[in-house]
């Protein structure tokens, strides 16, 4: 079952958090196309702030959204086969990670199998390095350390993802791992990451 805010209950919600009800992004009805997309995310979010929580070492500090990439894009410049190619970056997510002796950057690709392999290497993988040494990325983030976190549907998926990634060299830039894997206990001390530069798994803390 999906259960959304009517006017009224968005209103209430709204006066809770001392904002306008147009700042909060209420949608009279959700994005029905989009809806297993959005659950996805916010499963991710949610198995992400609990392992934290559980963690005294760990700390979340900040969680961009989708809608703030959205609504405001950073416009990267990247090229493929000998062709410059402009592109707007909109992740499925930004957060901070905090620990005792590290300050950890991801940025979240949620992937539904809606795109071949040759596209997603074009317009995600290729893009996302370009991204993560841009001027934009380090102006908006004050840094230009980062990874991007790709969680898709199953292992055939998963293995053709990886082999565009080491095609691209992208080293330790691009973890992926499937949505049946993930949970709180799972999410960051766990080896269930993949990355291109690596035969074994990874968990997601992993500090070389």
């Amino acid at each position: 079952m999906v259960y959304w805010l009517d006017r009224k209950g968005a209103e209430i919600v709204a006066s809770l958090i001392g904002v306008p009800l147009l700042e909060m992004g209420w949608r009279r009805e959700p994005r029905w196309f989009q809806v297993e997309h959005d659950l996805a995310v916010n499963n991710f979010r949610l198995a992400l702030i609990e392992a934290c929580r559980d963690d005294p070492d760990l700390s979340l500090e900040v969680w961009v959204s989708e809608s703030e990439f959205w609504a405001n894009p950073d416009t990267i410049l990247y090229t493929h086969k000998a062709k410059e190619i402009w592109r707007k970056i909109r992740p499925d997510g930004y957060f901070m990670l905090t620990t005792p002796r590290h300050y950890l950057r991801y940025l979240l690709e949620i992937d539904r199998s809606t795109e071949d392999n040759p596209r997603f290497f074009r317009e995600k993988i290729l893009p996302g390095m370009a991204y993560l040494n841009s001027e934009a990325y380090g102006d908006r983030f004050g840094h230009r350390s980062g990874r991007w976190l790709v969680v898709t549907t199953g292992e055939r998926r998963l293995r053709n993802m990886l082999s565009q990634a080491r095609q691209a060299e992208t080293k330790g830039l691009f973890y992926f791992t499937t949505y049946d894997k993930l949970s709180s206990e799972t999410i960051l001390h766990t080896p269930i990451w993949k990355r291109a530069d690596r035969k074994e798994l990874v968990p997601l803390l992993f500090i070389d």
